[in-house]
């Protein structure tokens, strides 16, 4: 498994400045594949994060949590150059991705950009400027579908939702079921389309060496590329990252109704917060979601948290939960959409 990890980090290695490979080369293989994200801030130290902790690290490779000197600090010229790397030197083929504040690699990493804002009639339309980076490492999860499987689709298929906080593993969870599906892994081979607006769930390189069945539609905004699957692509499941706004829902809510089934990721760290999203709550309407999964983070990133049945109750406990905003959770940890 480390050895897997260790192959998905190095594949960053061609597109940061020289002086950082050397500098992650000068690390023992356990410090590197612990590694989740490459915070650059111009004229700052690396700021490396991990699962469980956040350090700093010399120019010798040793890590600390200590603002001190000697620490391996970050040039803005070093910023410009990943960039410059990350986009293939040509930023103008990148503006879309730009004015999404981000790059997106080889492998499924993906660069989150932050500098000034270039707008027009108070619109962002790109990004100038750029001062920091979080390389955010695309990390394999060793039999990442297996839960979900098991929890979901041993009777029949489902409508999932993947709730998690940033680093939970949504993603890599997603990816690894729509591969297993798609190969029957639940003993029925499926149609699966994947809507991978920014590039990361199957990238092109990442596909060749992992094969995926599905149809990937890439570059599509979600509500564009669910509609176009819907008609084109008789897909039994679609898969969806980040639903993020109503948009987004409307066009789920359409496809479970014209008889697709979805799995589909949000941010939240609990059920609470999750519900507190008001966009997300046609999703609770009868007849669109069965199951709700939350995953953890740290040594249980990509792990099922708590599992969350919607639509059922238990008379036991019916009432239970009102701060749900009238989703009732049973003894099972499940909760009922009410009309």
């Amino acid at each position: 498994m480390q050895e897997n990890t260790l192959c998905a980090i190095r594949g960053v290695f061609p597109y940061l400045p020289p002086r950082l490979t050397a500098l992650l080369q000068k690390m023992s293989p356990e410090q590197v594949s612990e590694i989740a994200e490459l915070r650059l801030r111009a004229n700052l130290p690396l700021l490396i994060v991990t699962a469980s902790k956040n350090y700093f690290v010399s120019e010798s490779g040793r890590e600390t949590v200590l603002m001190r000197d000697g620490l391996f600090t970050v040039c803005q010229s070093e910023i410009e150059e990943t960039v410059a790397r990350a986009c293939g030197y040509s930023a103008h083929s990148h503006q879309a991705d730009f004015k999404g504040g981000y790059l997106t690699l080889a492998g499924g990493h993906r660069i989150g950009l932050c500098g000034t804002a270039v707008t027009d009639s108070q619109t962002v339309t790109g990004i100038r400027a750029v001062t920091a980076l979080n390389i955010r490492i695309a990390k394999p999860i060793l039999h990442a579908a297996d839960e979900v499987l098991k929890t979901c689709y041993q009777k029949k298929l489902q409508n999932v939702l993947l709730v998690g906080p940033p680093m939970s593993g949504k993603t890599t969870v997603l990816r690894a079921l729509a591969q297993s599906l798609a190969i029957g892994c639940n003993g029925k081979i499926l149609n699966c389309a994947v809507i991978d607006e920014r590039g990361e769930l199957f990238p092109d390189n990442a596909v060749s060496q992992t094969p995926c069945f599905a149809d990937v539609l890439s570059g599509y905004q979600k509500a564009e590329g669910i509609s176009l699957a819907v008609r084109a692509l008789s897909p039994n499941i679609i898969f969806c990252d980040e639903i993020g706004c109503a948009q987004d829902v409307l066009a789920v809510t359409d496809g479970i109704r014209c008889g697709v089934r979805f799995v589909i990721t949000a941010h939240a760290d609990s059920i609470e917060k999750l519900l507190a999203r008001a966009y997300l709550k046609p999703l609770f309407c009868p007849g669109v979601l069965d199951t709700v999964l939350l995953l953890g983070i740290g040594e249980q990133v990509g792990k099922i948290k708590q599992v969350y049945k919607v639509g059922e109750t238990d008379v036991k406990t019916d009432g239970a939960f009102a701060n749900f905003n009238g989703l009732r959770a049973d003894g099972n940890l499940s909760f009922h959409a009410s009309a």
